[in-house]
C-alpha cells in the first residue's frame, strides 16, 4: 500500500497535527506493508494557480507553471491512500494547502460530468481506487460546528462519504506536557483508527472515542 501523507501545516513537523497523522500512519503499518511518503508544503515552491486554463487547451493535462507542484501530481497519482493533514485555519485549510489543492487542477477534463449534480470535472485519471483521509486539529473547544467549509471542499473533491475525517478540537494541549498522559491516549485511539482503516473503515466505537473532547 503506498500511502502520500501532505502535511499542510505551515509548522512542519512541529504540527499539533502532524501527530495525529503519525500516529495513524503507524496504525496502518502495524496492520499492513506500507510504504509512506511525505510531502510537506511549507517546504515547497507552489505557486498560486493562474485560472489560464493552459492545462486543459494548450497543454493538456500540463500545468504552465514549472514548480514542486509537477512532483507532487505525480504522488498523488501513484498512492493508493492520501493523508490530508492540516490545522484548521479560519474554518478551512491553510492557505499554502489550498494552492495545491488548486493546482490539481491538470488532473481533471476540461469538460462537466453529467453524472454530477453540481457540474464537477471529470477525472483524467482513474482514481476510483484511492482513498482519502482528512486529519485536522483546531483551537476551538470542539470541532463540532467548525469543520462546515473543510468538509464542503472535501465532499467535491472526494465525494460525500468517501474519505475517513477525524477533526480534532483543543488541538493546542498536544503541547501542554501536564495533559500528556490524555493526550497519549487520543493518539493510541488514532493508532487505532489508522489499524481498522486498513481492515476495512473505523468502527463506530473508535469513532466515538476520537470525538470526545481532550479536556475536561
Amino acid at each position: 500500500m503506498d500511502v502520500l501523507l501532505i502535511n499542510g501545516s505551515p509548522n512542519g513537523h512541529r504540527s499539533n497535527t502532524y501527530r495525529l497523522s503519525s500516529a495513524f500512519v503507524e496504525g496502518l503499518k502495524q496492520s499492513a506493508e506500507v510504504t509512506v511518503e511525505e510531502v510537506t508544503v511549507s517546504t515547497l515552491d507552489i505557486h498560486p494557480c493562474l485560472g489560464c486554463f493552459a492545462c486543459w487547451n494548450k497543454t493538456p493535462g500540463v500545468c504552465c507553471i514549472r514548480d514542486d507542484m509537477a512532483v507532487v501530481l505525480e504522488s498523488i497519482l501513484r498512492a493508493d491512500v492520501i493523508i490530508w493533514s492540516f490545522p484548521l485555519y479560519y474554518f478551512s485549510v491553510p492557505g499554502p494547502l489550498k494552492n495545491l489543492m488548486d493546482r490539481q487542477l491538470p488532473l481533471s477534463l476540461p469538460f462537466m460530468s453529467s453524472e454530477a449534480e453540481t457540474g464537477g470535472h471529470p477525472s483524467r485519471y482513474d482514481m476510483s481506487g484511492k482513498r482519502h483521509v482528512v486529519i485536522s486539529t483546531c483551537g476551538f473547544y470542539t470541532s463540532d460546528g467548525n469543520y462546515e467549509g473543510v468538509n464542503a471542499i472535501f465532499d467535491h473533491l472526494c465525494g460525500v462519504n468517501n474519505y475517513t475525517a477525524i477533526y480534532c478540537g483543543q488541538g493546542e494541549l498536544f503541547r501542554v506536557k501536564e495533559l500528556s498522559q490524555r493526550t497519549d491516549e487520543y493518539l493510541s485511539h488514532v493508532r487505532k483508527a489508522g489499524q481498522e482503516f486498513v481492515c476495512g473503515g473505523v468502527s463506530a466505537e473508535t469513532r466515538g472515542k476520537l470525538n470526545q473532547l481532550l479536556y475536561p
